[in-house]
């Protein structure tokens, strides 16, 4: 069981704030801190499962203009020890929409850490394919961090939070012409007399391939969702988004049109899979705008992208069956 610590920090006393608090029943403890000038100090402890309806209920109770900041703290542990839940809600998220909107967009900032990341993971995988070791193309798939702007992409869409999902789409389309950019630097540096195994392996592909790629979606989503991001390292070497952009970028410098479009449709195919379960997992998951007016904003944008993700899901198994 996770805690969580939530501090209100407001410009006047809040005591009608506090006196609710103290009433709800989800509220495992609330005291007020000593005032700081012209600040005020509410803090709640609560369970992560029920973080959001608190920090909502809180939010509300300030008006457009009214000054208020909520922190919301993780807590590793608490004395007297708190027990579990008899009974809770299956399904039920383990972080807030807060939190999680944090982790997404502290992950899937375009900065120059970010293009170095790809540039590195791009340069090691396109070694790890021409000396034929997977364990370095392994070390590649860890080191790039594709799979983030792919999250803030669907989180976008199912929060109807426009600036999230161009962030997303902005950061993928980077990272994805840096990684072919790469790939075709080192093969016209090193020219193919012959592919090696680990390449004609990242060029040929199957229905499986699909499979691996939506449930390392629904795996990549979980993970953020149930608070345990650090299993996206093993969400990130199952999903192929580098190593076929990589691939297609070595075949291309080669003058081989054939395969460059072989491992372009391996990419766009985990590509598409990723993400229509990305939508789909974060809103069967609950994950939901704050107030009501973006619901509906929201539904719209998820439906779409739900089906436009669906029909360019089927053109690629099309692709797929073509290509065998």
């Amino acid at each position: 069981m996770s805690l969580r610590l939530i501090e209100v920090i407001s410009a006047d006393p809040r005591q009608d704030l506090f006196l609710t608090l103290q009433k709800d029943k989800t509220v495992i403890d609330v005291w007020q801190a000593e005032s700081v000038r012209t600040r005020f100090i509410i803090k709640l402890l609560v369970r992560s499962e029920d973080s959001e309806r608190v920090i909502d209920k809180v939010s509300r109770r300030f008006k457009k203009g009214d000054y208020f900041r909520i922190v919301v703290q993780s807590v590793d542990a608490t004395l007297p020890l708190i027990e579990a839940p008899s009974q809770r809600t299956v399904g039920k998220l383990s972080v807030s929409r807060e939190e999680l909107y944090n982790q997404v967009t502290g992950l899937a900032e375009l900065n120059y850490v970010y293009v170095l990341m790809v540039a590195l993971a791009s340069v090691i995988a396109a070694l790890g394919l021409l000396e034929d070791k997977w364990v370095v193309l392994i070390g590649a798939m860890v080191v790039a961090p594709l799979i983030a702007p792919n999250i803030s992409l669907s989180l976008g869409i199912v929060l109807a939070h426009a600036e999230l999902a161009w962030l997303g789409g902005l950061g993928m389309a980077v990272g994805s012409v840096l990684a072919l950019g790469i790939g075709y630097a080192v093969g016209w540096m090193y020219p193919l007399a012959f592919y090696p195994h680990a390449l004609l392996q990242t060029l040929n592909f199957g229905y499986p391939d699909l499979l691996v790629a939506l449930a390392s979606g629904v795996a990549g989503v979980l993970a953020f969702t149930s608070g345990t991001a650090y299993a996206l390292i093993g969400v990130m070497v199952s999903i192929s988004l580098l190593p076929p952009l990589v691939g297609a970028g070595l075949v291309l410098s080669n003058g081989d049109w054939a395969q460059f479009f072989n491992a372009l449709l391996l990419f766009l195919t985990n590509l598409v899979a990723l993400n229509l379960a990305g939508v789909v997992t974060f809103w069967s998951q609950g994950v939901r705008p704050k107030n009501w007016w973006e619901e509906k904003k929201a539904s719209h944008y998820r439906r779409w992208a739900s089906v436009v993700w669906f029909i360019l899901l089927l053109l690629m198994i099309l692709g797929i069956y073509l290509t065998r």
